[in-house]
């Protein structure tokens, strides 16, 4: 049987590659990101299941699924130019994905599949600094976190449940990290960005609060206020709280390992290993 030896969720900023490229180890996000690569490199996985929200760029709205997962025997990106970020071609875990595919149908979430797509920012960010040489085969799974109607948050949670004990019945045997993906509060070229720039943080508070229940394991307390309304209060693709949600569901009720905060940006890093938190 397959195990889950390391669970991330991580912010998909894109200016975090040209930043970084600018500044260097000067930087809390290089810093944060090379703390969570050396987590990865002690859990030695060999695949790896990638959790976050499409931006318009593999998906639009004449087909835009709820919840879809990649079957191509390869992908690559960015799609969306990320600054800095040179092009990658990636393996995926397609044996994994059918199997992963066949597990969630059997449980009620009726995803969309696609065996031709590139990734964009959201999946690409993380793997850019977490493993730079991507030799790691992954498998792209995609949540909707900005277009009305979300799926609620309960359901992002039953369905990390439903992935955790798919991943642990998958043969063969292989070592498995999830990587999800999203911010708490952010606003993207809406009304609540800051002066000149692309980007606004609308709700630190909340993201605050809602590490303050992922540090205490109040899971419950979480998933009630993380309604659709209450989300986009804190910026127009603060739905990305979902992949942290799904995230919750595989690990259950742990504390995390490593918790970084970035309040001023609306972001954080949090990592469980094997075992749950410390």
């Amino acid at each position: 049987m397959s195990k889950i030896v390391a669970t991330y969720v991580i912010p998909h900023t894109p200016s975090f590659v040209s930043d970084v490229l600018a500044t260097g180890d000067a930087s809390d996000t290089f810093r944060f990101f090379a703390e969570m690569r050396r987590h990865l490199e002690r859990s030695r996985p060999d695949l790896i299941v990638s959790i976050s929200n499409d931006h318009f760029n593999t998906f639009f709205l004449d087909n835009w699924p709820t919840f879809a997962i990649g079957l191509a025997e390869r992908t690559g990106g960015p799609s969306d130019r990320t600054p800095g970020m040179p092009r990658y071609e990636i393996k995926v875990a397609r044996d994994l994905a059918a199997h992963l595919l066949g597990a969630v149908v059997e449980n009620g979430f009726d995803f969309a599949q696609s065996q031709e797509f590139d990734l964009d920012h959201g999946t690409l960010v993380p793997l850019h600094f977490m493993t730079p040489d991507m030799k790691i085969p992954i498998v792209p799974i995609f949540i909707n976190c900005i277009v009305r109607p979300l799926p609620a948050a309960s359901r992002c949670h039953r369905l990390g449940a439903v992935l955790r004990e798919a991943l642990g019945r998958w043969e063969p045997a292989k070592r498995i990290a999830v990587v999800a993906s999203g911010s708490l509060s952010l606003e993207i070229g809406g009304p609540r960005a800051f002066l000149n720039k692309t980007f606004g943080v609308p709700d630190p508070q909340w993201a605050s609060w809602v590490l303050d229940r992922v540090r205490t394991r109040q899971h419950a307390e979480l998933i009630q206020a993380a309604t659709e309304t209450r989300m986009f209060e804190a910026g127009n693709v603060a739905g990305e709280l979902l992949t942290w949600i799904t995230a919750l569901g595989i690990v259950g009720e742990t504390a995390p390992d490593l918790l970084f905060e970035q309040p001023a940006l609306g972001n954080a890093f949090a990592a469980w290993g094997a075992e749950g938190g410390a």
